[in-house]
């Protein structure tokens, strides 16, 4: 008899499971899951000292970029530059300014559906990260192996917001990179689980939630994006999945303390995920993708001390003088082990 009840509330426990998550709940996350937040990107000018670039992606879509400082004889190393959802690649300086006066050739490009570069049929990209962007990524290392001068280059990637996500990834991917640094970047499952937690309240009573195990939240997050990926004709891709292949040391995380999408506690959720000796460098006053505005001088030290470490390069100020600088010029900034 015993046995038989507890059949019967397994049985209803599953049945409810079906109906209520699937089929109620599920579809109504996903719907908030796709609203891209209202960030105010602004796309910049073609910059007169770039050279235009142009590469296909494997499924023979055209990417355009460009590439800053290719003339110079004796690079010190490549930066990938990954603009933000929305941006261009034209918005690399914006960023990578100390870089490229330091004499570091700097490669951008438009992902597709986004600036100058070809669209795909049928596909709207955005926030989150996809296959599609990263076959971009992949289209756009092979461009850098086959060219005479950036292949024998070692290579730092640098992303804005998704583009940040991106650097990560590609860094999981390809041993050639060294170093990479992420601004506002943000993991899809951890961003996720972070807002699940602040949002709950909008599908089921908190006083309920709580008593959700943690498997079952993990299960209809996962069960949201694959709801997701069927609507959009996409797969999304989770740094969650790949991180393990990420040399932690070679990662400068970038947030702003006043980021109201990728909070500060994202941005240390995500220097757990990326591992121990993973630097995180949070921005006091500064918004998303706004740290460089804000504390430019310091940015630019920090991001220029963080390729030279990574990459050994043999620039005309010496690592040991650039990590000096940060330490006596540098305000105290919050840290997690």
């Amino acid at each position: 008899m015993a046995f038989a009840v507890l059949f019967a509330l397994l049985l209803a426990a599953v049945v409810t499971d079906a109906v209520v998550v699937r089929r109620l709940l599920v579809p109504r996350i996903c719907d908030h899951f796709e609203k891209a937040p209202a960030f105010n990107v602004v796309p910049a000018e073609p910059v007169p000292m770039a050279v235009p670039i142009t590469f296909r992606a494997s499924d023979g879509l055209t990417l355009q970029g460009s590439l800053i400082n290719s003339h110079l004889p004796d690079p010190v190393g490549l930066v990938l530059f990954l603009p933000e959802h929305r941006g261009n690649h034209w918005t690399a300086p914006r960023y990578c300014q100390a870089l490229i006066d330091a004499g570091y050739v700097v490669m951008s490009f438009d992902f597709r559906n986004q600036g100058e570069s070809e669209s795909l049929d049928g596909y709207s990209p955005s926030h989150w990260m996809t296959e599609f962007e990263m076959q971009d990524v992949a289209a756009a290392m092979e461009f850098i192996e086959a060219h005479p001068v950036l292949s024998s280059l070692p290579i730092l990637t640098f992303g804005v917001s998704r583009g940040g996500v991106a650097a990560l990834l590609a860094a999981c991917r390809y041993h050639r990179i060294r170093g990479v640094i992420a601004d506002s970047a943000f993991g899809t499952i951890t961003t996720l689980r972070f807002f699940a937690d602040r949002f709950a309240g909008l599908f089921v009573p908190k006083s309920l939630f709580k008593f959700f195990p943690e498997w079952h939240i993990s299960r209809t997050l996962r069960r949201v994006m694959a709801l997701s990926e069927s609507r959009r004709g996409c797969r999304y891709v989770h740094l969650e999945d790949e991180v393990s292949h990420l040399e932690a040391r070679s990662v400068l995380l970038i947030s702003g303390s006043a980021d109201s999408y990728i909070s500060t506690e994202v941005a240390r959720r995500l220097q757990h995920l990326a591992g121990s000796g993973t630097q995180l460098w949070i921005a006091r006053g500064a918004g998303h993708n706004t740290a460089r505005i804000r504390l430019t001088d310091e940015y630019d030290r920090r991001v220029k001390l963080h390729a030279a470490r990574c990459l050994q390069s043999q620039s005309a100020t010496p690592v040991d003088q650039l990590t000096a600088e940060a330490e006596t010029t540098s305000r105290p900034v919050a840290r997690t082990a």
